[in-house]
Order: C-alpha cells, then structure tokens, then sequence
C-alpha cells in the first residue's frame, strides 16, 4: 500500500500538520520568539531537578493509579478550593492525564457517539475536531472576527439543536487572546442551563495574568 492509499485509508484524511508544529519551525528558521507553544525557554530551577531526583532514588518511578497519584490530587482539590471557593474530591473527582490534550481527547472519547454536534468556537486549538470526527461526531462552529473577537451569543443559541451534546469553550480564548466577561458567563449559563449540553471547558491559560 502506497502513502496515497494509507492517507485515503486513514479515519482523518484530510488533517494536516498543525499550525503549532509550523509556526514552531518557523520560529526556530528566524531565531524568534515562540509564543505558539506552552514549553518553557529557561532552565529548569535547581530545586526541581533535586526534587525530581531524590523522588527517583526513594523509588517513585511506578505506575501511577489509573486516576493519577493521589497526593496530586489533594494538592489540586486544595488549589481549586483556594481559587475557585469549590470543593471537588480528590478520591473521585480529580483525575490527573499526562496533557491537557490527551484530557481533551479522553474528554470527547467518553461522551461523543456518531451524530452527536458539538459546538466549538473558531478559531480553535487543533485537537478539537480531529476528536470530535474519530467518535463520529459532527463540529459545528461559531466563528470569532476580528477587530474583538467577542462571541455572538444570539449566533451561539441559533447553533443549539436536540442533537447538540457538548460545548467547547476556553478563556483566555487560543489563538485570539480574548476573555470571556462576566456577561458572557451568565450568557452561556442562560443558553446551557435548561439543556443537559455538556461543557468542556479548556482552562489552559486560566492562571495567566493580563
């Protein structure tokens, strides 16, 4: 079989390669700065690497639980109850994957058969789709323009159908940087509230400061 007849055997024939995968390249042909990816450009700190270490020595290098050292778990459960005044069990409410991608794809795997919608708003990080069409499920889109890239609301209800069963959403939104007011949030709570909708909500950037 040729690449031809791989590509046309392929589940998604028509993705191509990112554009974090380009951009980075491009960044790395002009010694520029890369601000498409979320890896860090400075070493790693002293104390890390020491911790790191000491835990390897002690012999932490076994599988972790399914659900992810629970310790982690703790420590997030603490965190989101500082910040967010929630409290979520870290017995079984918290669950650790190695990347936020891989939690997006699990995310959509457990809850996306054939001919379910989801909602996702454009322009987006490029594992979305790609997940959504290997469950069989169907994108559809909400489109952000230029100069504010806000979320038009009415366009968001009008895109709700009996077969939508799940929203994609992140603030700080990628790539355009916008963030979602307080109006916005009691607008998707208004729309999502009778609905039994799923929202996947993509926090990736929630820590980052403006």
């Amino acid at each position: 079989m040729d690449y031809d007849q791989y590509k046309r055997a392929s589940k998604l024939p028509d993705v191509k390669t990112t554009i974090f995968t380009i951009v980075g390249n491009l960044a790395r042909k002009h010694a520029s700065l890369d601000l498409s990816q979320g890896f860090p450009n400075f070493k790693t700190d002293e104390k890390l690497m020491s911790l790191v270490s000491d835990a390897l020595i002690n012999g932490h290098n076994q599988y972790a639980p399914m659900q992810g050292y629970f310790g982690l778990r703790e420590i997030i459960s603490e965190k989101i109850a500082s910040l967010r005044q929630r409290t979520y069990s870290p017995a079984d409410e918290v669950t650790i994957t190695v990347g936020a991608t891989q939690a997006i794809f699990t995310a959509i795997t457990a809850f996306i058969n054939k001919g379910d919608e989801v909602i996702i708003i454009k322009p987006a990080y490029d594992c979305y789709e790609p997940a959504i069409t290997l469950n069989g499920g169907i994108p559809v889109y909400i489109q952000l323009d230029a100069p504010d890239y806000k979320i038009d609301w009415s366009a968001f209800e009008n895109k709700i159908t009996d077969k939508t069963k799940m929203v994609i959403l992140n603030t700080p939104h990628n790539p355009t940087g916008t963030v979602l007011t307080k109006s916005d949030m009691e607008e998707l709570e208004r729309i999502l509230k009778p609905t039994n909708i799923i929202l996947l909500s993509d926090e990736v950037y929630e820590q980052y400061h403006f």
